[in-house]
């Protein structure tokens, strides 16, 4: 499958974007590997499993959202 395989950056959303329009132009399937890291962008948050598949508390839902270039309202 050489040339249908694309790796990109999974936490950055302009990344997303431009791999997705180049996946369009390629013919056949393909394959998108995104390498992520849990909790990209929260200081308290990077690196752990902790969090995954647990909410955090409203006061620590604002203290992310402070940190992440994009908000709750982008979406």
């Amino acid at each position: 499958m050489v040339g249908r395989t694309i790796e990109m950056n999974g936490n950055n959303m302009s990344s997303i974007l431009s791999t997705v329009e180049k996946a369009k132009s390629k013919e056949g399937p393909v394959v998108i590997l995104m390498k992520t890291e849990m909790g990209a962008g929260v200081d308290f948050m990077m690196g752990s499993h902790k969090w995954h598949g647990i909410p955090p508390s409203d006061e620590q839902l604002a203290q992310a959202l402070e940190q992440l270039e994009e908000t709750l309202g982008d979406y």
